[in-house]
């Protein structure tokens, strides 16, 4: 699989975060922002269109319904976030903190977390396609009743990730790991493992595995 590269133009305008709160159509774009904070802000329906944001802070901010593409995050911390129904296009997150996240009926399409901290997020009732997690930890989070096509996670920590009521054929978990997970059987038809994972959820599921 490979996924689809925010298109960022070479000349951005420096702009901040708090310029949203001001425009009338809550959208910006073409820009770059750097050590800027909105925490605790509500911007609703905003639209952030081929950007970098570096460095920058979005603790406990609503950002309900807002719509991304072409944006690349790096170091930013969106931990305790409310983003609900986000549709997120060609955006990446680099090192970005994003723990106790809500992503509920988020829809992401080529997107990439990479080196992030995901862990307690909420990705509820999420629908994707081309999405990877690379060196991530993503312990705890929750991905219920979500449709995930071509999804990757590499090299994550699962620890306690919940996938019920998630079809998880054709997603790859072989290089990542995990003490316990919520998931069922039917569920993990199809999934991509490695044989040492397939024992793990052998015995989670309560086969009595003897080599005898």
């Amino acid at each position: 699989m490979k996924l689809h590269q925010p298109k960022i133009p070479g000349h951005l305008t420096p702009v901040q975060l708090q310029d949203l709160l001001h425009e009338e159509d809550s959208s910006l774009q073409n820009a770059s922002v750097i050590d800027s904070r909105i925490d605790g802000q509500t911007i609703e329906r905003a639209q952030l269109t081929s950007m970098l944001i570096k460095n920058s802070s979005f603790q406990g901010a609503i950002l309900a319904e807002l719509f991304a593409t072409d944006v690349r995050f790096e170091n930013c911390d969106f931990s305790n976030a409310d983003l609900t129904g986000i549709s997120i296009h060609r955006v990446s997150f680099h090192n970005c903190k994003m723990l106790g996240v809500n992503f509920i009926n988020a829809r992401f399409t080529d997107v990439l977390f990479e080196e992030c901290i995901c862990n307690l997020s909420a990705f509820v009732h999420t629908r994707w396609e081309r999405v990877q997690f690379d060196n991530c930890q993503v312990k705890d989070a929750d991905f219920f009743d979500c449709k995930l096509k071509n999804t990757y996670f590499l090299k994550c920590n699962l620890d306690a990730v919940s996938f019920d009521e998630t079809p998880l054929k054709g997603v790859e978990i072989k290089t990542s790991e995990f003490e316990s997970m919520t998931v069922s059987m039917k569920e993990l038809d199809g999934c991509i493992v490695s044989s040492m994972q397939a024992i793990q959820f052998a015995t989670m599921l309560g086969l009595d595995i003897r080599d005898e």
